[in-house]
């Protein structure tokens, strides 16, 4: 019976975190359409769901310590509490519980960047159509979308195949922030406020990758026991 409940705990855990995952994905594909159509209601939304992705965030981080528990008392009763990490496989409960802490806080902390945007965006200080006209923005826009549906994706599915996509468009997100910053800032007709909030806004967008890469690297360390966050992965 203990089993059958540890095994329940552990399904649940998995469902919620993929909830939780595809709720803040859905919240970037709804920025994007805000962004693109200057629909200031549907920003609202975006700041208003927030609070059921913390909730989730919270269950989530509850769920996961009582499974490291459950987990650890498994193995100790199998005979496994002295064997090395690094020989642990793939599905061991204990890594993926550890592993689900790593994910959750990148999610909770990507969807706050989200909502970040969201917030700025609904001040109405960015001029319209920003996201249509202006090239560098349209890009920031698709590679911030790109890579939040790649981590999704690579989540679900529990694959590390995705990590040198993420790394690359990851990148080139990079140069297009720095590139957007010194457009605007030559700008010499757009006002203080209007450069602060499209500012603010870029700086969360590149954090949005971030957060993907780091959903990622932690995939790639449950798939295999790697951790690559030090490496230099262009070597």
């Amino acid at each position: 019976m203990s089993s059958a409940i540890a095994i329940s705990k552990f399904f649940y855990l998995r469902k919620n975190l993929y909830n939780m995952a595809e709720m803040v994905l859905d919240q970037v594909l709804k920025l994007g359409d805000s962004l693109e159509c200057d629909n200031y209601k549907l920003a609202e939304d975006i700041v208003s769901n927030d609070d059921s992705i913390d909730e989730l965030e919270k269950e989530n981080d509850n769920l996961s310590q009582n499974a490291i528990l459950e987990a650890i008392a498994s193995r100790n009763v199998m005979g496994m509490g002295n064997v090395s990490e690094d020989i642990i496989v793939k599905k061991d409960p204990l890594r993926f519980a550890l592993s689900c802490i790593r994910i959750t806080r990148n999610i909770e902390r990507l969807g706050d960047q989200v909502v970040n945007v969201a917030e700025v965006f609904r001040n109405g200080n960015v001029r319209k159509k920003l996201f249509k006209d202006n090239e560098v923005m349209c890009k920031i826009l698709s590679r911030v979308i790109t890579l939040a549906g790649i981590a999704v994706e690579s989540l679900v599915e529990e694959k590390d195949r995705f990590m040198g996509s993420v790394n690359t468009i990851e990148q080139e997100l990079n140069g297009l922030c720095n590139t957007a910053f010194h457009q605007f800032v030559a700008n010499p007709d757009m006002s203080k406020k209007e450069f602060a909030d499209i500012y603010r806004m870029i700086l969360s967008m590149e954090r949005i990758g971030d957060y993907a890469v780091n959903i990622a690297e932690e995939l790639v360390r449950l798939n295999t026991g790697q951790d690559i966050r030090h490496m230099d992965l262009n070597n």
